[in-house]
């Protein structure tokens, strides 16, 4: 009975039959050596008793007195060493079943290995598949609640404010007319300013040109946008022949881009980024450098610091995480920051 690799997959029951068989093996080597050790204990007695005849029979001839040498002796020899015979013809056969015995035990083992390994495995992609699923609900909440402060520190309060200026409105439309009028064009820029920042909010969250420009010019829109609103300079170049990648692996690199330059911008004083975007077969590589102050890359842990500077770079490691992406990070103080991110395409029609 040999065992087959491909059916250690059955997790406890298989465990408990292997434990069971190993147990069965350990307990048949063990009667084995015994009876080995018997067999041989019962040929040395043998071949020791034949000795003691031979050695009568050679003192009997040595005396010149045949009369001394005993039929029965002779009957004794010959049935001695037919047993000889068959204690060797056993001893060979318990030794092939012996050696059997220890290479299925050592089978059982190999295959038992490949079973804790099989369960380890299955462990770590169970812990993995935890970590995956706590990460997405990490980034849902996280941009659940960017998307809350952003509502709650510009469009509810320009609202609220709208609300104070219609009630101020309604008392001096008869008292103060040319006031009234002068609120009511206050009004209209701000409802133009709440327009403006809540289309803003809705490209934030799913850029509409990216259906229609494709992703290279999406990203070249968004960095005008911002090395404009910001006055720092910053290149953006395309390599390699661009092709179609879906939707969410397009976004999340535009995400990923955006962050990288704003934490930049905002936390590392930079005023050049260099942007590229190389286009490879199989996969897409993104590279982000700035000449801002750069950190201490072995000091950050992924925790978030007050000014909320390693909450970005959190972000993406999560973002690339869920796409079965690398990225790498090299930072060096008074000498900038580097992030390099490489992402496995799979096919926009897949």
């Amino acid at each position: 009975m040999f065992l087959n690799r491909t059916y250690v997959h059955g997790g406890e029951m298989v465990d408990e039959y292997l434990e069971k068989l190993q147990e069965y093996l350990l307990n048949e080597k063990a009667d084995l050596e015994q009876e080995i050790n018997d067999l041989q204990t019962k040929l040395q007695e043998n071949s020791e008793f034949a000795k003691i005849i031979e050695e009568n029979d050679k003192a009997g001839y040595e005396s010149f007195s045949p009369r001394n040498i005993h039929p029965e002796d002779t009957e004794k020899k010959k049935e001695l060493s037919a047993q000889k015979k068959q204690l060797e013809e056993k001893i060979a056969g318990k030794q092939d079943s012996y050696q059997t015995c220890l290479e299925r035990l050592q089978e059982l083992t190999e295959v038992m290995d490949y079973s804790r390994k099989v369960a380890v495995e299955n462990r770590n992609s169970d812990t993995k598949a935890k970590d995956y699923r706590l990460s997405l609900l990490e980034i849902q909440e996280n941009e659940r609640q960017r998307v809350s402060r952003e509502l709650h520190d510009s469009t509810v309060q320009n609202l609220t404010s709208l609300v104070h200026k219609v009630e101020l409105c309604s008392k001096l439309v008869e008292m103060d007319p040319i006031r009234c009028k002068l609120e009511l064009i206050t009004m209209g820029k701000t409802l133009r300013e709440i327009i403006n920042e809540t289309r803003q909010m809705i490209y934030n969250l799913r850029p509409m040109s990216f259906d229609d420009i494709g992703l290279d010019v999406t990203i070249e829109h968004a960095l005008e946008k911002l090395e404009s609103s910001e006055a720092k300079k910053i290149d953006f170049s395309v390599e390699g022949e661009p092709y179609e990648i879906k939707q969410v692996i397009g976004i999340t690199l535009l995400r990923i881009i955006q962050e990288a330059c704003s934490n930049a911008i905002k936390h590392a004083n930079a005023s050049y980024i260099k942007v590229v975007l190389n286009y490879q077969p199989g996969q897409i590589l993104l590279t982000v450098k700035d000449d801002g102050d750069g950190f201490d890359v072995e000091k950050f842990n992924g925790s978030v610091k007050k000014d909320n500077s390693g909450f970005g770079l959190t972000m993406m490691k999560e973002r690339i995480y869920l796409l079965a992406g690398d990225i790498s990070i090299e930072s060096k103080e008074k000498e900038g920051t580097k992030i390099s991110v490489k992402v496995p395409i799979v096919n926009k029609e897949e």
